[in-house]
């Protein structure tokens, strides 16, 4: 991919597609093209204070702790690591590829330089953060759903981004998890998750692989919630 095709992707999918103009080129003339290999760390909890990193092709996981996902898996657009840069902390949680992936770098001192130039900058940078907040909230709501099967398919559903809508795309939504870790997640038994995921699978909703989920029918699936 080309840095003008990756800069495109941002500009079409996520939080700086809503920011003004001037903003946008502002941060991606700043920005920097990086590969980085499946199961490779792009930030580790702890970690001293850095940049912003915007996903264009592949997927990121996000974790809380040592083997602890969150029930989040970050798609093309999106954009994390701000709260490092506004607070001048350690991060608070780290970041790797579930595959092979490419991102676009935005340092610290770029960050620094932009809101130097134009103090009202913060503002679009803390927009980030405010959707991390709502998407915080909307995966404890799903968290509360009492009935597991369908606590387990909400939880499904967030991780392909389908939870509330489907994109207009015609090819399965594909999601790098593996049974343990989901069942994790949607805080039901290995076992438990096994035995929903095989039913899925067999009424054509979704279709297995090893650490991998392909999401066939998500308009049936949010169906079965009754939301």
């Amino acid at each position: 991919m080309t840095i003008a095709e990756a800069r495109e992707i941002v500009l079409h999918q996520g939080w700086l597609s809503y920011a003004p103009q001037p903003f946008q080129q502002a941060v991606l003339e700043r920005c920097l093209l990086q590969d980085v290999k499946a199961g490779a760390s792009i930030y580790a909890a702890g970690d001293p204070p850095g940049g912003m990193f915007g996903l264009v092709s592949g997927d990121l996981s996000v974790l809380a702790g040592p083997g602890v996902r969150l029930p989040y898996i970050v798609r093309p657009g999106t954009w994390l690591g701000v709260t490092s840069a506004l607070t001048g902390q350690p991060r608070r949680l780290s970041l790797c590829a579930t595959r092979k992936s490419e991102v676009l770098h935005l340092p610290l001192p770029s960050i620094q330089e932009i809101v130097a130039q134009d103090p009202s900058a913060w503002r679009l940078f803390g927009l980030v953060t405010v959707g991390h907040i709502e998407l915080a909230m909307g995966a404890s709501d799903d968290l509360m759903i009492r009935d597991h099967v369908k606590r387990f398919i909400a939880i499904l559903l967030r991780l392909g981004g389908c939870r509330s809508t489907t994109q207009p795309v015609s090819v399965p939504i594909e999601v790098d998890v593996n049974q343990q870790d989901l069942a994790g997640m949607s805080n039901v038994a290995r076992t438990t998750a096994g035995a929903i995921l095989r039913k899925l699978e067999a009424s054509g909703h979704v279709d297995l692989s090893y650490r991998h989920i392909r999401i066939l029918a998500p308009d049936a699936l949010r169906s079965m919630l009754g939301d």
